[in-house]
C-alpha cells in the first residue's frame, strides 16, 4: 500500500481494504511501535505467538490507513471504544464523521471505511460447521431454510449469513451481544441483500443494505450499514 494521502469516500460509498495480515509478518516491529499502551496489553495477553502477530499486523495496518485519510502520523490516532468495545477515532477533524470497522479471521484482514454513518465489515474462515453454531447464529426460521439444504451447500451458506449478521451487528456496535434473530435473512438470496426483519420488524430492514465481499476461498465477507444507496469502492 503506499503511503499517498487519502480522499475520505463521499456519503454514498464504503471503502474496503483487504489484506493478508500473515505476509506482513516481517514487519511486526515496525507496527509494534505504532500501537498505543492499551492495544499492546491487549497483544501481550495472546497465548500464541501467531495471533499475537496476528493481531499487531492488524491493528498497525489499520493506523496507517486511517493516518493517511486524517494526515496524521498513525501513532498519534487517538480510538476510543464504545459501550460494547467497538472502536472509533476521536483524532479526526471536527468537520469529519469518519467511521471504521475492522475484522479479521485467520490470515484475512478486511477494513471498512465510511464517511457520516457507521458501517460494519465481517470476514469468516470457512471451516467445518460444529454442531452448536447453527442454534447460535440463525434463528428458527433461518434453520428450517438450513437444514433443507444440500450437504454440499451448507457450509458456504452458513457462513455467508454469520458474515452478514456479524457484520450488521459491528454496524449496530453491539457483535452477538443481541440475539441470533435480531437480523434474520432469506439463506436462498446470494451476495448483496436486505434483510427480511430486523428486530422483528420488515419496515427496520428495509433501511439496511448488506454487500457482499468477493467470493473468494478461504473466507465469506459482509459489509452492512443501515443505510441505502451506497456502493463499495475496493482499495489497495
Amino acid at each position: 500500500m503506499s503511503a499517498s494521502p487519502l480522499t475520505p469516500p463521499s456519503a454514498q460509498e464504503v471503502h474496503v481494504w483487504q489484506w493478508d495480515i500473515d505476509a506482513c509478518g516481517s514487519d511486526f516491529d515496525r507496527y509494534w511501535v505504532l500501537l498505543c499502551a492499551q492495544e499492546r496489553e491487549r497483544a501481550g495477553n495472546f497465548r500464541f505467538e501467531l495471533h499475537c502477530r496476528r493481531y499487531v499486523a492488524a491493528r498497525g495496518q489499520l493506523r496507517q490507513i486511517l493516518g493517511r485519510y486524517l494526515a496524521r502520523a498513525p501513532q498519534t490516532i487517538a480510538l476510543e471504544y464504545g459501550p460494547e468495545g467497538k472502536p472509533f477515532c476521536t483524532s479526526q477533524p471536527a468537520e469529519w464523521t469518519i467511521c471504521f470497522n475492522l475484522s479479521h479471521s485467520e490470515s484475512t484482514a478486511a477494513l471498512a471505511v465510511s464517511n457520516g454513518f457507521e458501517v460494519g465489515i465481517d470476514v469468516e474462515h470457512v471451516r467445518p460447521i460444529e454442531e452448536s453454531m447453527p442454534l447460535q447464529v440463525l434463528s428458527a426460521r433461518e434453520r428450517e431454510q438450513f437444514d433443507a439444504l444440500p450437504a454440499t451447500e451448507r457450509q458456504a451458506v452458513f457462513f455467508e449469513t454469520w458474515a452478514r449478521k456479524e457484520a450488521s451487528l459491528k454496524a449496530l456496535g453491539t457483535g452477538f451481544v443481541l440475539p441470533a434473530e435480531h437480523f434474520e435473512f432469506d439463506l436462498s438470496i446470494h451476495g448483496d441483500t436486505t434483510p427480511c426483519l430486523v428486530g422483528g420488524e420488515a419496515t427496520e430492514a428495509s433501511r439496511w443494505r448488506i454487500r457482499a465481499l468477493p467470493p473468494g476461498a478461504p473466507c465469506a465477507g459482509a459489509v452492512a450499514a443501515r443505510r441505502t444507496g451506497w456502493s463499495i469502492v475496493h482499495m489497495n
